[in-house]
């Protein structure tokens, strides 16, 4: 695990990739990226903002060296106590199947029963924590939204909690991962 002056300096090119994302200079995302990047190869955020970044300049680098899985097939749990939950938000988002779990979420495919549509639900790991990390999750979610309809970027449709643990909707991309 990163040091605590580690984490805030990845925390600071993160937010200062982020403002630059909502600026629409990729250019600065992608440098941000790329310096979180030496400090954290495995960064899902900074490897998001590359592939964003990199997409927008029109190269033809991806940010990751696997391939994308076929389609969008659902994963099942992998373990006893990966169970699968069956609605989220009282009922609105009723979930179809597991996406994916990483480092820093758990992305289920739900139903959004009010609006009669497909989408990511993300839920959140806040597990260790401090105050300064959850509102640093609220700012990207906050900033993702602002951002409205872009190509290389999903549009966040909610942000909420559920039992203490934040959640982010976006919209269902396929083709695999980003």
């Amino acid at each position: 695990m990163a040091s605590d002056r580690l984490q805030r300096q990845i925390d600071r090119l993160l937010d200062e990739a982020e403002e630059a994302i909502t600026n629409e200079d990729w250019s600065t995302v992608g440098s941000r990226a790329r310096a979180v990047l030496r400090l954290d190869p495995e960064n899902t955020d900074a490897l998001s903002y590359l592939a964003a970044a990199e997409r927008d300049a029109g190269s033809s680098q991806t940010a990751q060296a696997s391939p994308p899985p076929a389609g969008l097939a659902t994963a099942q749990p992998t373990s006893p106590s990966a169970e699968l939950r069956a609605s989220f938000a009282s009922g609105r988002y009723q979930v179809k199947g597991l996406l994916g779990e990483g480092g820093k979420k758990k992305v289920y495919l739900a139903h959004d029963t009010t609006l009669d549509r497909e989408v990511a639900f993300a839920l959140i790991k806040t597990e260790g924590l401090d105050d300064t990390s959850r509102a640093r999750i609220q700012r990207e979610a906050q900033a993702m939204g602002r951002l409205g309809s872009h190509q290389h970027i999903v549009t966040v449709f909610d942000l909420g909690q559920e039992q203490d643990q934040p959640y982010m909707v976006t919209e269902l991309m396929g083709g695999g991962d980003v």
